[in-house]
């Protein structure tokens, strides 16, 4: 039977293979969209062997992740503003329940800006503030688009200058363990989900 570092060899090569396909980029912004508007996948499991693939185009990369998910974040805004009643509903039990929202739709009335810059930066779901957004009558599509903006490119464009200062050292080392690397993103997902129950 495979052990475990046999799994992460197999999770490696394929997340490798994947940032060299050619179809690599449209994918990153996909994923990053949906992240944003529906399902939890965190891009940057393919946002970092991209970048490690390609370094020199590091900040294009990291622009295509952000683009895809603030386009995610308007299309999330949109779910919760006008198909909230069927969509929106579902989409929110499978993301941490009624509580959970209840509680972002709080912290949108204390700092909406703010609310938007934390979870546009941290691994939080992005998809249940997005929602949330729309269904919050009296945030604007503006504060959402200037909150995803500068949230998401913190976070990208940071992860992006951290791969690319580290020079090729840090790269081969990242490059090296990009199994064990994807595994800590989806456990900071599964902290981001904690968190929300936490607090709410």
């Amino acid at each position: 039977m495979p052990g475990l570092s046999t799994h992460l060899h197999v999770l490696k090569d394929r997340l490798s293979s994947l940032a060299r396909h050619p179809l690599a980029l449209p994918a990153l912004f996909a994923v990053a969209l949906v992240e944003a508007s529906t399902f939890p996948l965190p891009p940057d499991l393919l946002l970092i062997p991209l970048v490690l693939a390609r370094p020199r185009r590091a900040f294009f990369i990291a622009t295509v992740c952000i683009a895809g998910s603030v386009t995610g974040a308007m299309i999330g805004y949109a779910i919760g503003a006008t198909l909230f009643a069927g969509l929106g509903e579902r989409l929110i039990v499978l993301l941490g329940g009624a509580r959970t929202f209840d509680h972002v739709l709080r912290l949108y009335r204390e700092n909406a800006l703010g609310t938007l810059l934390v979870a546009g930066f941290t691994s939080i779901p992005f998809s249940v503030f997005t929602i949330a957004a729309g269904f919050h009558r009296t945030l604007e599509p503006l504060t959402l688009l200037s909150g995803a903006i500068m949230g998401r490119a913190l976070r990208f464009y940071l992860l992006a200058a951290v791969l690319v200062a580290g020079g090729p050292l840090i790269r081969r080392l990242v490059e090296r363990h990009l199994a064990a690397v994807s595994i800590v993103v989806l456990l900071f997902l599964v902290a981001g989900f904690v968190l929300l129950r936490v607090l709410s």
